[in-house]
């Protein structure tokens, strides 16, 4: 269905919304008793941009399938640790500018928790010296266009060993 209006803002603020509704069958073995079990699943997506048969299974099945993985981030951002429950602000650039530091700040976490290697950088740098050094790291064009190129345009051989 498309062009849905929703009223938000006690109903001051209108934006046409998009929705298509999944509904899916399968059978299962239960794996308890053996037999084959009927079951089923419905989905209901929302979007900004009109909906229509050729694009239904790109958005639904490839994008907002997948969106699981950004529900999780998000919900790990909320209930272990980082507190980012609250609205922090009520201006949308600093509430942007927040939520791409959280996102940064979770990233970094990530990356610290399950590299080993940048896990031995933090502790032979400290944890300082190491947000100093992805700061300059990311601040600074260390990589030049040229030798970007040059990389792009050469063949790339990968070896298992």
């Amino acid at each position: 269905m498309n062009d849905i209006d929703y009223g938000y803002d006690n109903d001051k603020k209108h934006l046409p919304v998009h929705v298509v509704i999944c509904e899916e069958h399968w059978q299962e073995v239960d794996p308890e008793s053996a037999e084959i079990v009927d079951k089923s699943a419905r989905h209901v997506w929302i979007s900004s941009r009109p909906l229509h048969w050729g694009c239904l299974h790109e958005r639904c099945n490839l994008g907002a399938r997948h969106r699981w993985g950004i529900e999780t981030s998000m919900l790990v951002e909320k209930r272990q640790g980082y507190h980012y429950e609250h609205v922090f602000s009520y201006q949308w650039t600093a509430m942007k500018g927040f939520h791409l530091l959280m996102r940064l700040a979770h990233l970094l976490n990530a990356i610290a928790q399950y590299t080993r290697r940048v896990a031995k950088q933090v502790s032979t740098l400290g944890v300082n010296a190491f947000l100093s050094f992805v700061k300059e790291t990311c601040a600074h064009p260390w990589l030049s266009s040229q030798w970007i190129q040059q990389l792009l345009a050469t063949p790339v051989q990968l070896r298992l060993i």
